[in-house]
């Protein structure tokens, strides 16, 4: 198959895409394991249906415009896992096919081919949770767009043009997808002082482009009167993300292992390459350079899973496709990439089917509750971390993210937190409490008239 892809063709494109849908056949239906982040975007866009605005009245880290995605996905076929999937996999595609272009037109490479869209479609199955619609995969879409933009700069020999503004732009889009990104920034301003002619202004221009896509969505929040929430609750809400795991880093480390392996030899191979001109050479250094900004984004993710790390999967791509496009013989690069697409996938699909063999750094992201039909349809509210009982009921009052919530619930002897508990249950009354963090009684003591409405059956309260 590598030897196929070695040539550049539209074509290719459509492989890849034919192969994306088999290998999703074996998940259609309920096999596809669910997530509580799956349940979160489309309780989400169900609640923004409701011309409930976000940070306010919806409390979640989700940053703007993946939630509006998710608002549009909702408004046109609801709460439908497919539709969600579809999604995901027109961005992956379109990923596949602009990372290919990018490296193709810019001549990044000294030929031209399809290696690098076919090494990016195998990184993406690494494992399930990249294959789904999530702010790190639709942010990644205009981080590509501005690396394009910045190697763009680079192959000109004037000064510095709009190409500068354009890598801020693209990035500010990318933070309004994917908080994390925002990390991102100071490799596009190291590329461009150091390896391009930008000036100290053009520079600061860089950093005002960068800035006005969340100015924008500043404003428009302040028109909504949330404009507080939306710097508390999402902006420079960096502090619970900071909670690190380093058994989750294992394992991250784990699913990328043999890629890392590959790549590092990449870069040897890439590097020691003879026939590349000087702005190739620097296109190098400067994917080289994105790598180490790439990992450090999982510092600040709001989900330590393997999609936390979507924008390391470019410079690992890149140099994965260095490695095999500099192989001199036919049959070891075949050999190597077979056992290269095999690990990746048959590690995906262990991890989807069997739970104590998966991710420790997903596991706790797994919904697996059974189903409780007493609770179908009811207007629900869970303490804690998002449970599958959302998924056939209605989720109630704006605490979505136990992240924000906690900080209420926990600490009831501040009034302020009381008041905004009774006014977000007064505007939509939970039909059922599901009390798993225990917080429930000292709030009920706190504030007796929503106490008096519900009756306590084991750990639950029903309305009564």
């Amino acid at each position: 198959m590598l030897t196929l892809f070695r040539i550049n063709s539209v074509f290719l494109g459509l492989v890849l895409l034919g192969l994306l849908v088999v290998l999703r056949i074996p998940f259609f239906g309920d096999n596809f394991p669910l997530l509580s982040v799956d349940i979160e975007y489309q309780l989400i866009g169900e609640k923004l249906n409701l011309d409930l605005n976000m940070y306010n009245e919806v409390f979640s880290e989700v940053a703007p415009l993946s939630a509006f995605v998710y608002k549009i996905i909702d408004f046109s076929f609801g709460k439908s896992l497919l539709a969600y999937e579809i999604a995901a996999g027109i961005f992956i595609m379109f990923q596949i096919w602009y990372f290919v272009y990018m490296l193709n037109k810019r001549n990044i490479f000294n030929e031209k081919n399809f290696i690098p869209g076919l090494i990016y479609f195998i990184l993406v199955h690494i494992s399930f949770d990249l294959l789904k619609l999530t702010p790190s995969l639709m942010g990644n879409t205009f981080v590509l767009l501005s690396l394009n933009s910045v190697l763009r700069q680079l192959e000109k020999r004037d000064l510095a043009g709009e190409d500068v503004l354009e890598s801020g732009l693209f990035l500010g889009i990318a933070v309004l997808f994917d908080i994390s990104n925002f990390i991102l920034i100071f490799w596009v301003l190291i590329s461009l002082f150091f390896f391009t002619s930008t000036t100290l202004r053009q520079g600061f221009t860089v950093i005002l482009s960068f800035i006005l896509p969340i100015f924008i969505a500043y404003i428009i929040y302040s028109f909504r009167g949330a404009s507080q929430e939306f710097l508390s609750n999402w902006l420079f809400n960096l502090k619970p993300n900071f909670k690190f795991s380093w058994l989750s880093l294992k394992d991250l480390l784990l699913v990328f292992s043999v890629p890392l392996l590959l790549g590092a030899v990449g870069i040897l191979r890439v590097f020691s390459g003879i026939r590349y001109n000087n702005f190739q050479f620097r296109s190098h250094q400067i994917i080289l350079l994105m790598s180490i900004f790439s990992l450090l984004t999982i510092f600040v993710a709001n989900d330590l899973m393997p999609s936390s790390l979507y924008t390391f999967i470019i410079p690992v791509a890149f140099f994965v496709s260095g490695f095999f496009i500099h192989q001199k013989t036919l049959f070891l690069p075949e050999l190597l990439f077979v056992l290269f697409s095999i690990f990746v996938i048959g590690f995906m699909f262990s991890s989807t089917r069997t739970t104590n063999q998966s991710l420790q750094a997903l596991n706790k992201y797994r919904v697996i509750t059974e189903e409780n039909k007493l609770l179908a349809g009811k207007r629900i509210f869970v303490t804690g971390f998002i449970d599958k009982v959302y998924e056939n009921s209605t989720f109630s009052t704006g605490y979505l993210s136990w992240n924000l919530a906690k900080s209420d619930f926990k600490n009831p002897h501040n009034f302020n937190n009381v008041i905004k508990i009774y006014n977000n249950f007064s505007k939509d009354m939970p039909q059922v409490i599901i009390d798993k963090e225990k917080v429930m009684p000292e709030i009920f003591k706190k504030i007796p008239q929503l106490g008096h409405k519900y009756r306590k059956e084991g750990d639950n309260y029903f309305l009564k």
